[in-house]
């Protein structure tokens, strides 16, 4: 068998399900009508001898009937669910509500205590820049000045406000930070002049004769007097009171035997009315460093040590440099 053959005999064959089908579709149609047009009579007969009632209804009618209450039927179930739904969300969404509304209190409070430890750390880190430049002009505090944003209270801000609070804050965190970086580059420039700087007792004891006029026991008269004296006990030790060079060491009647040191920044100090002498000259000294042992002169008969504070060639009052602690 050909193709040509073999396509015929399989159109014939489809043809012939299709018709087969067909009639026996045609056929169900045809009783179905007739059963549609098949009445069913109710009779409604009353107790009483009034006359009785007959309704006559077809099949099909009350399929149709059927057919239109099972489709109102599965309406109004589809709307009941999909307003249960509805409710359910709308549950859901009152829930999620009282939740953000909880968040949104705490986040209040956690924005009104951030912003109390940044306005303290603002406030004292501009404190401690306008002391060591005496420049207050960087410390501006809130966005767009020094004003403070008039948001309402502390703890009850207008709404919206938490925004503009927390970019006030972000400001002057900022300027805190700028301001903190620049005290410390100033630390560290004067460190070193800290560092250079005389600022310990010489030997431990009490300041006996303090810097300007004072009664001389020996002449009883009224002198001045250049420098400190400070009582303490026969050999106590004198140290140098920052790091320096020994430029002078000497001795005379009136001051026993003597010290000069000089430091950098200008800064020289003089020590006086020594028993014995242990550095050199022109021997390099650090802080806290042995120069010699107290002793007395004819000028100071008690054992004493007379310390003196130069800049360049003036005398300076040593005791604004003491750090006024022994231990």
């Amino acid at each position: 068998m050909n193709l040509k053959s073999y396509l015929a005999l399989l159109y014939y064959r489809l043809r012939y399900k299709y018709q087969d089908l067909k009639l026996k579709l045609d056929i169900k149609i045809a009783n179905w009508n007739k059963k549609g047009k098949e009445r069913l009579t109710v009779m409604v007969i009353p107790h009483s001898e009034q006359k009785t009632i007959n309704f006559h209804i077809s099949y099909r009618a009350i399929t149709i009937f059927i057919g239109t209450i099972l489709v109102l039927l599965l309406i109004s179930s589809i709307n009941v669910l999909s307003h249960s739904g509805s409710i359910h969300q709308l549950t859901e969404l009152n829930l999620s509500n009282q939740d953000f509304i909880r968040q949104s209190a705490k986040m209040k409070e956690e924005i009104n205590g951030l912003h109390e430890h940044v306005e303290y750390y603002h406030n004292h880190v501009g404190a401690l820049y306008g002391r060591l430049t005496g420049d207050n002009s960087k410390v501006a505090k809130g966005i767009g000045g020094a004003e403070k944003l008039s948001l309402g209270s502390d703890r009850n801000l207008a709404p919206g406000a938490e925004v503009f609070r927390l970019k006030e804050d972000v400001h002057n965190l900022k300027v805190a930070n700028e301001l903190t970086q620049e005290i410390i580059s100033i630390l560290k420039k004067r460190k070193n002049l800290i560092r250079q700087t005389p600022s310990i007792w010489p030997v431990k004891g009490y300041v006996l004769y303090p810097y300007g006029e004072y009664l001389n026991p020996v002449t009883a008269r009224r002198d001045f007097n250049n420098g400190l004296d400070i009582g303490a006990f026969a050999g106590s030790e004198v140290v140098a009171t920052a790091p320096g060079t020994v430029y002078e060491i000497g001795y005379t009647r009136n001051t026993g035997y003597f010290v000069k040191v000089g430091h950098k920044f200008g800064w020289k100090t003089i020590y006086s009315n020594l028993d014995r002498v242990k550095v050199k000259a022109n021997q390099q000294i650090s802080k806290n460093e042995v120069l010699g042992f107290v002793g007395k002169s004819e000028n100071s008969p008690q054992y004493s040590l007379h310390y003196e504070i130069h800049v360049g060639t003036r005398a300076i009052d040593p005791f604004a440099f003491l750090n006024q602690i022994q231990d």
